[in-house]
């Protein structure tokens, strides 16, 4: 039983350097195509799958590319294919030179609960490095615009760890985000993902990451602000200021819970097997609307060695953590008290232990 539904909208007006999402630029089918398509796979798996949808999470690409009408005609043909009452929690990431006051007025009369603002940076500098095109000027308006439009629960996206970051610029991202409507906060590590442009000047060394020895104080930085800020972290990159404007989608991954997930390239997971989708969004839209067919390309079958495996890596980015008894006897005494915290009948990192996580999950796992 699907509890989750995410829906990937690819469209982005350009290319950021770091991100490995499946995005097109150029639209080879137009919105209204895609949105056609995307109820056609709701009803297609609907024949097979029951679903009791808690959570519905619009991601890309960029979704705020699409304008609110669309969602509205959307949602009112979703809800004669499933039983929407019982959900808790609607989010759409939006890009900074969106949206106005009114459609996030719109967006909030659809049935919008949550909004997620990439803002990446509050330092123009910084969103030059990522080679973004707003600026900390637009990132502020639509934080305001959201907030007058009737959101409450607003979150804000942070990629640290950028090339030359020192403690100080860090600072100053916190000191911006202090003055916003802000609730909720994602806060990101640089990662360099195969195939993307950061990748290629990575590998002609034309992009100086900080060290472990700079990653590590801007880490102890980063607490301490979102401390001061009462940000409470609750998984390794998230931080929310009150347990209700915690993210019930992306807490629904971390707990292993089924979730369908729609549009070109995105990921399903339906309790023992994971699927994607095709990343070819006229392919995709061929393969619904005249085949009548799930567009699907991976398929990953999980044994119950890899459930488990999975539930660990996934349970451990959370600080609710995992059953002790799966961490006892895998690791060795000492690096359990330097890395982990016990609470009760669970294990999770401390602080500490969340900053070498990777080292800690290839032990494990």
């Amino acid at each position: 039983m699907f509890k989750g539904l995410y829906i990937h909208i690819p469209f982005c007006s350009q290319k950021c350097p770091y991100c490995d999402f499946f995005s097109v630029t150029s639209r080879e089918i137009d919105s209204e195509t895609y949105f056609r398509a995307l109820l056609e796979e709701i009803k297609i798996y609907s024949n097979f799958y029951s679903f009791s949808l808690q959570t519905v999470y619009f991601g890309g690409g960029t979704p705020s590319l699409i304008l609110p009408h669309l969602y509205e005609s959307f949602f009112n043909e979703l809800g004669k294919l499933l039983d929407l009452s019982s959900l808790k929690e609607v989010t759409i990431e939006v890009n900074p030179e969106s949206y106005t006051v009114e459609d996030f007025k719109q967006l909030r009369e659809i049935g919008f609960t949550r909004v997620s603002v990439g803002v990446q940076s509050f330092l123009d500098e910084n969103l030059g490095k990522l080679g973004r095109n707003h600026t900390s000027q637009h990132s502020l308006k639509i934080l305001e615009n959201a907030h007058k439009g009737g959101f409450e629960n607003i979150s804000v996206d942070l990629i640290w760890g950028l090339p030359g970051q020192t403690e100080e610029q860090l600072r100053k991202e916190f000191e911006t985000l202090k003055q916003t409507p802000a609730v909720h906060l994602s806060a990101y590590l640089l990662t360099v993902y195969d195939e993307t442009p950061f990748a290629l000047l990575l590998k002609e060394g034309k992009l100086d990451l900080p060290s472990q020895e700079r990653i590590e104080a801007l880490y102890e930085t980063l607490l301490e602000e979102t401390e001061k800020l009462n940000f409470k972290r609750y998984e390794i990159s998230n931080f929310s200021k009150r347990e209700k404007f915690k993210s019930r989608h992306n807490l629904l991954y971390w707990k292993m819970e089924p979730f369908l997930g729609i549009g070109a390239g995105a990921w399903s997971f339906d309790g023992t097997k994971r699927w994607a989708n095709i990343k070819n969004i006229k392919l995709y839209g061929e393969k619904l609307l005249k085949e009548k067919i799930p567009p699907v390309g991976d398929v990953i079958n999980l044994t119950e060695k890899d459930f488990k495996k999975e539930a660990i890596i996934l349970g451990l980015r959370t600080t609710e953590g995992i059953p002790l008894d799966w961490v006892k006897g895998r690791l060795p005494e000492e690096i359990i008290r330097e890395f982990f915290v016990q609470k009760g009948e669970k294990i999770a990192f401390n602080k500490r232990g969340f900053l070498v996580s990777n080292t800690l999950l290839s032990m494990l796992v």
